[in-house]
């Protein structure tokens, strides 16, 4: 199957980040006499108190697909070469449930992230593309991520994605790599490249029920996922050519 049709497949769609109203300051007018009296009898204010550190979020994906992890002119001189189209999605979408589709973009940020960051740090040049499940505009989503490829001249793409399959009862997990087909050799002017068959699936399953993400650990397990990518597929790609 390629990831054309596991696109095709899929359903995505857009978070809007909630916002907290905070009241705005009276505008009552007071009378002068009264501001002269509260401005001469007040007692001196007290010091501000220290700041509380606010946790920071996981970033929630953003439905536009240019973002990079790592130009291929940054990486280390060691793996210099093609870059490598890092694709995450979610796929359970409800439009009546933004609180759930939050946590699956979440998740999936997470997920993509450390896979991200695994194959990052053992040198390999990334361009990560993540898209929420809002993103419901399958063939422009699909035709964005290629033109993304061409514009790069990545040769591989790695699908990362963690999705709940009611149906068996089950949260997933996976990793998939295709190759990008029609960017070698002689080719016409406006042609496209395309993505070719799956190549190499990892996946990994638990049972799906209210504490599943929480068991799962999308970021622990990305950086396992990415490491085991590494080792079983993008790695002999790269002992085979040297």
């Amino acid at each position: 199957m390629t990831l054309a049709g596991v696109l095709m497949t899929s359903l995505c769609a857009a978070v809007p980040a909630g916002a907290q109203q905070v009241p705005a300051a009276s505008t009552t007018p007071v009378p002068a006499t009264a501001t002269a009296t509260a401005t001469a009898t007040a007692p001196a204010p007290a010091p501000a108190p220290a700041s509380v550190p606010v946790p920071v979020p996981v970033p929630v994906p953003v439905p536009v697909p240019v973002a990079s992890a790592m130009s291929p002119a940054s990486a280390p001189a060691a793996m210099q070469g093609p870059c490598l189209m890092l694709f995450g999605q979610g796929r359970n979408f409800d439009p009546d449930q933004p609180t759930r589709n939050r946590r699956w973009d979440e998740a999936n940020g997470a997920f993509s992230l450390a896979v991200r960051e695994s194959l990052a740090a053992a040198g390999v040049p990334v361009v990560s593309v993540v898209l929420p499940v809002a993103a419901t505009d399958v063939p422009g989503n699909l035709q964005r991520l290629v033109a993304e490829v061409k514009r790069r001249g990545c040769t591989r793409v790695l699908e990362t994605a963690v999705f709940a399959d009611e149906a068996a009862g089950l949260l997933i997990a996976r990793v998939r790599l295709y190759p990008v087909l029609g960017l070698l050799g002689p080719k016409m002017a406006d042609s496209q490249p395309r993505i070719g068959p799956v190549g190499y699936t990892q996946q990994r399953e638990f049972t799906l029920d209210s504490r599943a993400l929480e068991r799962a650990d999308p970021r622990q397990l990305g950086r396992s996922m990415g490491e085991e990518a590494l080792q079983d597929a993008l790695g002999n790609r790269r002992r085979s050519s040297e």
